[in-house]
């Protein structure tokens, strides 16, 4: 039986509510010991909710844990991505596993250097919380392609997109501190959904949008297409169509289009997956919600940390190569 594993979460902001929340939801596999962030208020607020010490700086829960006054086996950062580089070395050097919160950094120097430091410390876990890997959609739309249920692939189509008025004004959309916009936050998504399903890809075309002047994208329609074969039913060419927005209505679906038949999940529709064939007669295939992406996402990070387990958690590798992707596109789209 596994052992309680202890999480230091690393920024009190909007999404370490989710990785609080999975904490929770865990039934006890993860607990939290320690929240870290400048905002002193909001870390007392987070830590007071789990029964944890709060910290102001990752200096001082460092020295704290090398002291023993605070134990835990594994860091989540949920930092905004701008300075997240000496905060992931502070950890790597006190040989703490980590879970970085997406996209691996706001620009590609630094998912350069973050994957550099990975390489270079192989035997420590480190991982980006690319937490759609643990959608069950995600997960039984890969075991259907790789079984032959819609024939051979021939298109992704993935649309992440909803109205947020509030990011004009917030750091998100600041191009100094996000680096990127619609297609950074929800599009990084997306580009590693489509490495998880079909392998490596290039881009192939592009096009952003600017509603708020001064700010990033605030729409992006993104064309790749397979560098290569992946599996009897997904051949190297194979087409995909990212869609991320930040001020249209919401959309958030996955779309995969074979010649034998149709894969359809609309996360607003959470316990459903819908088949098509040629002719058009729809089958209901029922899965748990997708709620619990972030609750299996964290007890895997546990499971890779304590028990050495196999993992389809992303690696830093992998979030060099969703920002290679995304550098690319946003070059050709503006």
């Amino acid at each position: 039986m596994s052992k309680i594993f202890q999480i230091a979460i690393i920024g009190a902001g909007g999404i370490s509510g989710a990785h609080s929340g999975a904490a929770k939801a865990s039934a006890g596999r993860v607990v939290i010991t320690a929240v870290v962030d400048p905002n002193v208020e909001a870390a007392a607020k987070l830590a007071a909710e789990h029964g944890a010490q709060a910290f102001a700086t990752v200096a001082e829960l460092l020295k704290a844990h090398k002291a023993g006054t605070v134990t835990f086996h594994g860091a989540v950062v949920a930092t905004p991505p701008s300075i997240r580089i000496d905060i992931v070395s502070a950890l790597v050097k006190a040989k703490v596993p980590v879970l970085m919160e997406k996209p691996i950094a706001h620009t590609l120097a630094g998912a350069k250097k973050l994957a550099s430091l990975a390489a270079k410390n192989k035997k420590l876990p480190m991982f980006v919380a690319y937490c759609h890997r643990f959608a069950p959609a995600v997960v039984t739309l890969k075991e259907h392609v790789a079984k032959g249920r819609i024939g051979r692939l021939v298109r992704i189509e993935n649309a992440f997109a909803c109205d947020l008025p509030g990011h004009k004004d917030k750091w998100f959309s600041d191009p100094k501190k996000a680096g990127g916009g619609a297609f950074l936050d929800m599009g990084s998504h997306s580009l590693d959904l489509l490495s998880f399903f079909i392998g490596p890809s290039k881009v192939a075309g592009s096009i952003f949008d600017y509603k708020w002047k001064g700010r990033t994208e605030t729409a992006a329609t993104v064309l790749l297409k397979g560098a290569k074969k992946n599996g009897p039913n997904i051949n190297a060419g194979t087409a995909a169509v990212i869609l991320s927005g930040w001020a249209e209505t919401s959309r958030f679906t996955l779309t995969l289009e074979g010649d034998g038949g149709t894969l359809f999940y609309d996360y607003e529709k959470p316990e459903e997956i819908i088949f098509k064939d040629l002719v058009g007669k729809a089958e209901t295939i029922a899965i748990e919600s997708h709620g619990v992406r972030f609750t299996k996402q964290l007890v895997a990070f546990a499971d890779a940390v304590q028990n050495k387990a196999k993992t389809s958690l992303a690696t830093f590798a992998d979030g060099l190569a969703a920002a290679t992707l995304g550098d690319k596109a946003a070059k050709m789209g503006k």
